[in-house]
Parts: structure tokens; sequence; C-alpha cells
């Protein structure tokens, strides 16, 4: 009787396979724009010299639930800083860095930027960076919660500015039923 039955389960097990669904999507544009991050003034700057300074922002697993609920992989292609206020350009920084971490996990850090301006470079409002090769934040992207932190080195302001910080990602989805 074993040797009736075995013939079957392949055939049910082609079955059972026939009928798994899968859907696969590239995303090719996607932006995270945090508007108007802070950046402290530096008193007397002009006495200090060069000097540097950080601000960071953050963002939940709620802002990102379909990296979790899908097995999706998300890529950071391009990183552009904009003067939003209390500065009309940018042209003071000498150095800058986009680093982005787990919150609950200090050692997964990626960075993401490591700018050093160009002598004699043309006046802009904009620090535009786009990588060679995209930068794989998948782990980071699903993390609970990340934190992106912007340094930036220079001849900073004395009073108090604010840039716009947007990440350009991409992805791919892949989801089955």
């Amino acid at each position: 009787m074993t040797l009736r039955t075995l013939p079957i389960i392949p055939a049910l097990a082609t079955l059972a396979g026939a009928c798994t669904f899968s859907v696969e999507a590239n995303i090719p544009d996607v932006e995270i724009t945090q508007r108007g991050l802070k950046i402290p003034g530096i008193p007397k700057a002009k006495l200090a010299g060069d000097v540097s300074v950080s601000s960071s922002f953050t963002f939940s697993s709620s802002n990102t639930a379909w990296a979790k609920s899908m097995n999706s992989s998300v890529y950071v292609r391009q990183v552009e800083v904009t003067a939003s206020g209390g500065v009309d350009n940018l042209d003071f920084i000498k150095a800058a860095h986009l680093i982005m971490t787990d919150s609950e996990d200090s050692e997964s850090s990626t960075e993401l930027v490591s700018y050093d301006r160009c002598d004699g470079a043309p006046s802009s409002s904009v620090i535009d960076v786009s990588m060679p090769k995209p930068i794989d934040i998948t782990p980071l992207w699903s993390a609970a919660k990340t934190v992106i932190e912007l340094q930036m080195a220079g001849q900073l302001p004395e009073e108090d500015w604010a840039v716009d910080v947007v990440l350009k990602l991409n992805g791919e989805i892949t989801y089955k039923f």
C-alpha cells in the first residue's frame, strides 16, 4: 500500500507549489525629506576659525512598515542638503558627513555621505552627493528607530540656521503569498 501512494506525494507537492503567488517590483524613486533641520550657530565663530557641529533627526518603523512586511532591499542613491533658513548658501561648509544608525544598535551604522568642498567651487545653496554605487540600507531602514546625523565643519555662522535633507532612494520588493 505504501508503494501506491508514493506517486501521489510528488503530484501534491507540485500542486501546492503551483498555488504560490509572488509579487516582485522595482521601486525607482522614493524621497525622504527632513525640512528645516535646525543647526545651532557658533558664538564668536569668526574668532574660532573652522569648527564642527552636528544635528540629527529620526524616523521610525511606522514610516517604513512596508520594508518589514515584505522581503525588501532599500538603497540610497543620492543625498541633497539645501540651505533653508538663516543662510543664503553653504559655501562655508568645508566638510560634511551623513551617518545613518539604528538607535538600538550603535554598531549598526552606515556613512552615506563623506563630502569635502573643493577649493574654488562655485557658490551654491545645495550640497548634492550622488553615490557611484547605491548604498544598501535595508537593515537600517527596517530598524524600529533610525537616527540620521548630519555633521558639518567649516567657518560656521554665529546665528542658528537650517537645512533641508533629502535622501533619494530606490529599492526592490518581493512578497510571496
